[in-house]
């Protein structure tokens, strides 16, 4: 009798087609709810949450700069490291690097497409979230890549305390390896009027609130130095031209941002016309790291605050006896005090910059070293950052095997591998803490970090982003971001109609304000 074999088999098929198609349906009645708080948790957990609350702030007077910059390289492996993987409360910027310089048009371009606008990053954030169909129009309309995450996290209704998501988005422009392109350009003033074009068009194009030049760095000639003034006097005009033509004549509107990525050794400090630019530039972003790397004679940290000095004498002796003139002044304080004292720079538009990354040595001798490495000869400089030679990200930090120090003199830790006699300087919380301590005590803007993907996001008590704003215990939130002004938005779908690439989701939020108004 086959007849009843076959019954049996038909019917398990028909239950196991039942049990899916149930399944399938309950899916999204029972279970997208839990999806959604998961979703939320990653980007905020309870923990953060209960910490954060009382750190956001909107008062300019007690409060802080926390700035991280983002790369276009992050996304991919082996970082992983996602927009959504930051606590964006304890955060006031995310500078977002890089755009580069076409040296020969003088055009700005993206540095990466994919990364900056075609990943789909939604899957991993917000498809599974009840507010979004992933098959319906509203994910269609949000927009792709690192940017349009970034843009869609300061508008969603995703965070329990809605001061989280108020961080300013830089775009910033250049970097070190774009470094040889900015001569080209400076050289020919057509070059000159097509880049400042580009780069006030490109920034609005993206959802940005501002930009950042970071041109390392220029040299002591009859040119360079006086072509990066032109281009912050040149490039502040067209911010302000396109806020009249956002705003009119109308008062106490939002304003671009302009930062400078700054050298922090008196070397290229001192050619720089920093008062003169200062007039044009809201932040001078410090860059306060690399001052020793595989480029040095002799071991060093690379982003120490202080230079070991206890007393005036040792400080005048370690400075006029005992330094080369390419030594001289390699520590954040030095920086700053330049900026503060010879350029009469004021300190709230001071910002400190930290590092999320160690520098190493190979083959340092651990013979006479009286526990610290520094000043040491070396062979190698080893590294576990793919792509990144003699560098070690803060989370791959200490090496194995070694023990994390904190040096107080100098204000950076430091790991030694003496199985391999490899010695790594780096920024820990002890150091951040110290630096969170020093901004208050100068009265800075505040602090920030290259780059956001060394941090440790899974780990709170080792993560240097919770350490310095938990030390200077009020982040300078805005309220008053630019695109979060109808104005704003409806000069962006008059200017790119509907097919920029954020009109779309533009669209979508003035229907919303409509609806509600």
């Amino acid at each position: 009798m086959l007849w009843r074999p076959l019954i049996g088999n038909t019917l398990v098929v028909l239950l196991v087609l039942a049990s899916v198609i149930i399944e399938m349906r309950l899916y999204k009645k029972v279970f997208r709810k839990a999806m959604e708080r998961r979703v939320v948790e990653h980007v905020q957990s309870q923990e953060q949450r209960n910490q954060t609350s009382s750190v956001m702030s909107s008062s300019d007077d007690d409060s802080y700069l926390s700035g991280l910059y983002y790369s276009n390289w992050s996304p991919y492996s082996p970082r992983m490291h996602f927009p959504h993987d930051i606590d964006l409360s304890r955060v006031s910027h995310v500078y977002y690097a890089f755009f580069l310089v076409d040296g020969v048009s003088g055009a700005v371009k993206n540095g990466d497409v994919w990364s900056d606008t075609g990943m789909d990053l939604y899957k991993p954030l917000a498809v599974k979230m009840s507010k979004l169909d992933g098959d319906g129009d509203e994910t269609r309309s949000l927009p792709k890549g690192c940017l349009g995450e970034l843009f869609y996290l300061r508008h969603a209704d995703l965070f329990p305390d809605q001061r989280t998501r108020n961080f300013k988005l830089i775009m910033c422009v250049g970097g070190w390896s774009n470094r040889d392109e900015f001569p080209k350009m400076v050289r020919d003033p057509r070059r000159v009027e097509v880049f400042v074009s580009s780069c006030i068009d490109t920034m609005f194009k993206y959802g940005f609130d501002g930009m950042e030049l970071d041109w390392e760095f220029p040299e002591d000639d009859n040119c360079e130095p006086q072509a990066y003034l032109e281009l912050t006097r040149r490039l502040r005009e067209k911010m302000n031209e396109l806020e009249a033509q956002i705003f009119g004549a109308a008062a106490g509107h939002p304003k671009f941002h302009l930062s400078v990525a700054t050298p922090a050794f008196s070397g290229k400090l001192k050619i720089l016309p920093i008062k003169e630019m200062d007039q044009y530039v809201d932040i001078w972003n410090m860059m306060t790291y690399d001052y020793y790397g595989e480029w040095s004679e002799k071991t060093g940290y690379h982003s120490n605050l202080y230079d070991g000095s206890q007393s005036a004498q040792e400080a005048f002796e370690r400075k006029h006896i005992y330094s080369s003139d390419d030594d001289e002044g390699l520590n954040g304080d030095s920086a700053v005090q330049y900026m503060l004292k010879d350029a009469g720079i004021d300190s709230r538009k001071v910002c400190l910059g930290m590092a999320a990354y160690g520098r190493g040595f190979k083959h340092v001798d651990a013979k006479s070293s009286n526990g610290r490495f520094i000043d040491k000869k070396f062979r190698g400089v080893g590294g576990a950052s793919e792509g990144e030679k003699g560098m070690w990200l803060y989370n791959q930090l200490p090496i194995k095997g070694s023990q994390e120090v904190f040096d107080p003199e100098y204000g950076s830790a430091f790991c030694y591998d003496a199985k391999h006699k490899t010695f790594v300087g780096y920024d820990n919380v002890d150091s951040v803490r110290m630096k969170a301590q020093y901004v208050k005590d100068k009265n800075l803007a505040g602090g920030f970090w290259w780059e956001s993907c060394g941090d440790d996001h899974n780990n709170p008590s080792r993560s240097l982003l919770n350490a310095f704003t938990d030390e200077i215990r009020s982040v300078r939130k805005s309220d008053t971001l630019m695109y979060r002004q109808n104005q704003v938005l409806r000069f962006y779908i008059d200017k790119f109609g509907p097919n920029g690439y954020l009109s779309p989701f533009v669209q979508r939020i003035l229907q919303r304000e409509e609806s509600t108004a």
